[in-house]
């Protein structure tokens, strides 16, 4: 009788976690055991015998934030500290907890901090308001306790990057190094750059990532933390923009402030990101990937911090986003291979660098700039980027071809864009989209060249390899029938074997191509200059391997469709089919400019 209702009592517990199990509502009661479980298995197997202390530390307007202190046993009994503030919860992000792993085996005390609003810390969450002074007053907790020397740096990736950056803008005298990668979210109007958490491109709503982070991390407060799934690819087709993460979560979130604010000069002031205005003193090691979305803010952050500190060193791995080290051991970043000899011990440079600066050991030989060439399956060193030895090219658009020579007679072509029909994203920049389906990186575009509504141009096959190091861009000569419209560059490597490799790209709304604090919408007809950025590259382009132009008008869903209506893009629901016509004569050609290196 008992055995009877034992088994009777295990089926019923089976089939109740089944149930669990299968619904939204059962994961979240069974989420916190999970996680509960999981960090226990992590705390057990320390490399060290380390000790976890979790404390709530009070900011100066009363919020308390939550903050886990791991301390080693033995050595020192005052510790360097690693400080790592994080939105994504200290005790279940892997990375965070690898750093503890990390740093701890090495007699350093690591402090993991969940930010203000978000898991268990009080407050209201923002990006980023907050993040200077939180950061400030927690690095004058942690000076303050008897376990910690006055010597604090810092690490991680994406917001766990833009908080340090923004932290080291205030200049705190126990801030003695950093490590911000896949950071260059941190920038707002420094440089005229206006990133503002990496939300935009060129004026565009990075809207496949800015959707994804919304949705699935927008919460504002410790119990709004995770979101139900959604159907991205359905998600990402809402119009208005402005409502699609609303539409997916009944919480606030900043997605809508972020989108209306870009234009806005007074609230710029008010997010808290890196202005003209900032200025840096601390040795940073700056760590980020050729197709991260914020690469090239990341060189600009990298401009400001050296001017006072030029023991900085840059770091650019062949990867995507927050993605350093995998393509070093998985052997390829999207569709181009990465050789195993290029394999590096970036632990291990990590180390070395808070070595020299925390505990005063011999600093680490790096060279200023540290990039990773694509292709040619090496790593550049050089104190200036691009190098010395790099030559800015042109390549003018000729009828279809790239050409190395101007030709004065007047040519046109044009292209329609609809946002109805957009140019579909493959691979790049696009990131935190949270659909698994979507892939970063360097991918074949060649299933996009027989749309109709883009333009190519094809360099002839080259003789030698092409080294290409540095920054790149578009200068381009346009008219349009509309008030407003986007351009959309990609820069490809064509093998004989047809395949379209994109080596880079980049896009800008017409309406900034005076720069984003002058918008000016475009008359009828009128030919206008539009400079548009393809970001940086360190890339070989083989020989027998041709270089090609793409002209668009759109990459979605990685960024957000313009209705091409002249309004607010995001508030509008009714496309506008633009023509658009690339123009080049001569005095105004329209060209793509790179840095190339001699070969051998």
């Amino acid at each position: 009788m008992l055995k009877s209702v034992l088994i009777r009592l295990t089926f019923l517990l089976s089939l109740l976690a089944a149930v669990l199990v299968l619904t939204e509502q059962g994961r979240a009661f069974l989420r916190p055991v999970k996680q509960m479980l999981a960090f226990r298995a992590f705390a057990a197997g320390l490399p060290v015998s380390t000790g976890v202390q979790e404390y709530q530390v009070v900011m100066p307007d009363g919020v308390t934030l939550a903050t886990d202190v791991y301390l080693p046993e033995g050595g020192a009994a005052q510790k360097p500290v690693v400080l790592v503030r994080l939105p994504y919860g200290k005790r279940v992000y892997g990375e965070a907890l690898h750093w503890v792993r990390l740093f701890t085996a090495h007699d350093y005390a690591v402090v993991l901090q969940d930010m203000r609003g978000r898991y268990g810390s009080g407050g209201v969450f923002a990006p980023y308001p907050n993040e200077r002074g939180d950061g400030a007053a927690t690095l004058d907790w942690i000076v303050a306790q008897d376990w910690a020397l006055p010597r604090v740096g810092t690490i991680g990736c994406s917001a766990l990057g833009e908080a340090q950056v923004l932290l080291a803008a205030e200049r705190h005298p126990a801030h003695r190094a950093m490590i911000p990668m896949g950071a260059g979210g941190a920038i707002g109007t420094a440089q005229g750059a206006y990133g503002f958490f990496g939300f935009f491109e060129g004026g565009i709503l990075n809207l496949a990532s800015g959707f994804g982070w919304f949705q699935g991390q927008g919460g504002k407060t410790g119990d709004l933390m995770h979101a139900p799934p959604v159907d991205y690819r359905e998600a990402l087709q809402t119009l208005p923009v402005s409502e699609s993460v609303a539409r997916y979560r009944a919480d606030d979130t900043d997605f809508e402030e972020l989108l209306s604010g870009f234009d806005d000069p007074q609230i710029h002031k008010t997010w808290g990101y890196i202005s003209d205005r900032d200025s840096f003193d601390i040795p940073t090691l700056m760590v980020d990937t050729w197709y991260d979305y914020g690469i090239g803010f990341s060189f600009q952050l990298f401009d400001m911090i050296r001017k006072n500190s030029p023991e900085s060193r840059f770091l650019i791995a062949p990867a995507t986003h927050c993605d350093m080290a995998g393509p070093l051991y998985s052997g390829a970043v999207g569709d181009v291979a990465v050789s195993p000899q290029g394999t590096t011990d970036l632990d291990g440079i990590y180390l070395s660098f808070m070595d020299a600066h925390l505990k005063g050991q011999v600093k680490p030989s790096l060279p200023t700039f540290q990039p990773y060439m694509l292709n040619r399956d090496d790593w550049l060193a050089t104190e200036v980027w691009p190098p010395r030895a790099a030559r800015a090219q042109k390549l003018y658009l000729r009828g279809e071809a790239l050409s190395s020579t101007p030709d004065a007679a007047p040519d046109d072509r044009s292209f329609r864009s609809d946002p109805a029909d957009p140019v579909p994203t493959i691979g790049g920049a696009i990131c935190c989209t949270g659909d698994p389906d979507s892939r970063a990186g360097p991918l074949d575009q060649s299933p996009l060249e027989a749309r109709e509504d883009l333009l190519i141009y094809t360099s002839e096959p080259f003789g030698n390899p092409l080294d290409i190091a540095g920054p790149l861009k578009a200068v381009l000569h346009v008219s349009t029938n509309v008030p407003d419209t986007d351009l959309v560059v990609r820069l490809t490597d064509v093998g004989p074997d047809g395949r379209s490799i994109l080596i880079q790209e980049g896009a800008l709304r017409l309406r900034y191509r005076n720069g984003f604090d002058a918008p000016e919408l475009m008359q009828p007809d009128q030919v206008y200059r539009a400079e548009v950025s393809l970001r940086h590259i360190a890339y070989r382009v083989k020989t027998g391997h041709k270089l090609r132009l793409h002209v668009a008008g759109s990459s979605f869903p990685r960024l957000a469709r313009n209705m091409n209506t002249g309004g607010d893009p995001y508030s509008e629901s009714a496309p506008q089919m633009a023509q658009i016509t690339l123009h080049s004569s001569a005095g105004a050609e329209s060209f793509v400019e790179l840095f190339t290196l001699p070969t051998p």
